[in-house]
């Protein structure tokens, strides 16, 4: 073989090893949703402009559910899991701040709804839900560190209404 060929294939070995070894890196180095910090990073940029933090989490069936918040805005993220620690976002609801917001996910064909409120301090929550036209008895949770609320759906159809209640007793809607 000749030098030159010899150089030839040795250049082309080291381009080769290089796209091998930037495609692993870029593989190892997304985030796997283990931790806070990368479902920070997993919600960052979208949309644009936006930087998501996460104020608070909640675990339900394996699911995370995230309190999420930048600037006048706040949401709700839902993680699935997907395994070894690592979850993927499966969902994400945004409104501004002083809006409550809902959202919901499904967990094995059983719908849940999400709901929280980011907006000032409360100390309750009261969710109504109305089903075929009735209205049923008032669910009430106790928000004084900003939970957030997680409720099996009680039909396929079916309206959602929720308050907020502060100490002072005003409402939030």
């Amino acid at each position: 073989m000749t030098t030159t060929k010899r150089k030839g294939l040795i250049i082309a070995a080291a381009v080769l090893l290089i796209i091998l070894c930037l495609g692993a890196y870029r593989y190892y180095s997304r985030p796997d949703g283990g931790t806070v910090e990368s479902r920070e990073e997993m919600l960052r940029g979208t949309p644009k402009g936006i930087e998501w933090n996460i104020a608070l989490e909640r675990e339900l069936n394996g699911y995370i559910l995230s309190g999420i918040y930048s600037g006048n805005k706040a949401g709700i993220a839902v993680f699935e899991p997907t395994g070894n620690g690592k979850y993927r976002l499966v969902s994400r609801e945004w409104r501004n701040a002083d809006q409550i917001i809902t959202s919901g996910f499904l967990d094995g064909g059983e719908r849940y709804d999400v709901i929280w409120f980011n907006g000032a301090p409360t100390s309750r929550a009261e969710v109504r839900y109305t089903i075929d036209g009735a209205e049923a008895e008032p669910l009430v949770f106790d928000t004084s560190g900003g939970e957030i609320i997680c409720e099996n759906a009680p039909a396929k159809d079916y309206e959602l209404n929720v308050k907020y209640y502060d100490s002072d007793g005003n409402v939030y809607e």
